[in-house]
């Protein structure tokens, strides 16, 4: 629960750098400072939210294991993740 507090909070602080950096690259002389700035924390955002979908999509794979194994619980056979696609007829 804490996990995901500190991450929302590194979220919007991370927009809110990134709101200030668009502010600071599009005032009246902008300079390559602040431009470059700007790229880094769109980067690193976009990078956070990567992540933050990529840990979403694997804990659904660890609740399809751990389903599975407890399915086929107790066997001697390793549970696979893998499903078998049917043969193609041949002409």
């Amino acid at each position: 629960m804490t996990d995901k507090h500190a991450r929302k909070e590194e979220q919007s602080d991370l927009e809110a750098k990134v709101s200030n950096a668009r502010a600071d690259a599009k005032s009246a002389k902008p300079g390559t400072r602040e431009e470059a700035d700007l790229k880094i924390l769109e980067q690193e955002a976009l990078g956070k939210k990567l992540q933050a979908k990529h840990e979403k999509a694997s804990a659904g794979g660890d609740d399809k294991l751990d389903k599975a194994l407890k399915d086929t619980f107790p066997s001697s056979d390793p549970v696979s993740m893998v499903q078998a696609t049917p043969k193609k007829a041949k002409p």
